[in-house]
């Protein structure tokens, strides 16, 4: 209904936009036809004064030629006195209230041949050009004019200032509207979103609850009578469930922390190839219980950096846990570290999907997913990565991707060391 009322309301203002312009058009088009009329006017009447000036009143002047826009040329083939010729175009322009600026241009007996051409601004008289008038044109000579008016579309179009204004003022409401469709665009967005998270949150806490509360059961119910090996293996998915909680609800609430600016950092010295270490004990159940292999290289000869060793290690989990949901077999997991001249690259590749490189600018953003076929086949809140980049950011470093689709990603996060 939201798309069907949107659609009526943008063609409804096309619809007035393209009559506003017809209008807008068929204005000046009115406008212009009533100059040109004047302009007409004013030319006949001065032809017939001039054919009077030289005794010449039986004589038929040819019609008005319309060279351009703004340029009328008379077809006199008479000969011309300028005095003449300048006061009767002064006081017929006047008769019929054309005060712009016009350009006077004289030509002779052969085509294109101009004997004189002046400027008159508005408001001068003939003693203004007196250099022009000064030059005596050749007499008994068939002579044509044509006056031409620079200014003819400016004058228009600023007389029409009701069309104008009313332009105007409907650019701004179009431009007002298109900013509440944008809006409302986005607010129906993150509301889909809003509704997807909590769809998804609701899943994916509901999960490993479930699995902690089975888990539990068993080993209450079986107190006293299940072997040690039995008791080990549920104690170690109630232990792993419960660090998978306790990762999902950090990552909610300190991504709300980095949004608002107000994410706390405690730093300490922080050896990088211990800690990857440390995450790899912890991730490797995982990836063994999808028979997948998770392997390591730690090259890096100077690894100790200056950071937050528990926001460090969610991001390489967090890392760890895209390859592994990513990965649709087994997952092939490699974690290496390396040395560069003044810090340390750790890199996390995967042999999984990979991200298609027009959608890899938009994986960094909040509550993006990429596609995967089918969206429910992989879990989460879409807030991983968007973690991950502001944490290395609070830390001054560097993330870059590098994937290509069915070949596998790779994550290299840069640090500078101590």
């Amino acid at each position: 209904m939201f798309s069907i009322l949107l659609g009526a309301a943008v063609l409804a203002l096309a619809g007035l936009l393209v009559l506003q312009t017809i209008w807008f058009r068929s204005a000046y088009n009115v406008e212009e036809q009533q100059f040109d009329n004047k302009v007409n006017l004013a030319i006949r009447a001065l032809t017939d004064d001039l054919l009077k000036a030289e005794g010449d009143s039986a004589s038929v002047i040819r019609p008005i030629v319309k060279k351009a826009t703004n340029a009328y040329y008379v077809d006199f083939r008479h000969a011309l006195s300028y005095n003449i010729l300048d006061s009767l175009l002064r006081k017929n322009f006047a008769r019929h209230d054309i005060d712009l600026p016009f350009e006077l241009t004289i030509y002779g007996a052969q085509p294109g041949t101009i004997v004189l051409g002046n400027y008159y601004s508005l408001g001068a008289t003939s003693k203004d050009h007196a250099t022009c008038g000064s030059r005596a044109l050749p007499a008994s000579t068939p002579m044509d004019f044509m006056i031409t008016f620079p200014g003819k579309r400016a004058d228009i179009v600023g007389g029409m200032k009701f069309w104008i204004l009313s332009a105007i003022v409907f650019l701004v409401v179009l431009s007002l509207f298109a900013f509440l469709v944008i809006d409302l665009m986005k607010q129906k967005k993150l509301s889909e979103i809003r509704t997807d998270l909590m769809n998804n949150i609701t899943h994916e806490l509901q999960t490993p609850i479930a699995n902690i509360s089975i888990a539990s059961e068993v080993l209450r119910a079986g107190t006293g009578k299940m072997d040690e090996h039995k008791s080990l293996h549920y104690a170690n998915i109630i232990y792993e469930e419960n660090r998978r909680l306790k990762f999902q609800v950090e990552q909610v609430l300190q991504t709300a922390l980095c949004e608002k600016g107000q994410l706390a950092l405690i730093k300490t010295e922080v050896n990088v190839n211990t800690l990857v270490e440390e995450v790899i004990r912890n991730f490797q159940l995982r990836v063994q219980h999808r028979q997948g292999q998770l392997n390591c290289r730690l090259e890096a000869t100077k690894p100790v950096v200056l950071a937050d060793a528990f926001h460090l290690a969610n991001i390489f989990y967090s890392l760890l846990d895209n390859a592994d949901k990513y990965s649709p077999d087994k997952p092939d997991i490699v974690i290496t570290t390396t040395n560069t001249l003044s810090g340390i690259l750790i890199a996390i590749a995967d042999k999984g999907i990979g991200i298609r490189r027009d959608v890899q600018r938009y994986i960094f953003d909040k509550f993006y997913r990429a596609g995967t076929g089918n969206m429910h086949d992989v879990k989460g809140f879409g807030l991983g990565l968007t973690y991950v980049q502001k944490i290395v950011q609070a830390h001054q470093g560097k993330i870059s991707l590098t994937s290509e689709p069915h070949q596998g990603s790779r994550f290299e996060l840069y640090f500078e060391t101590c």
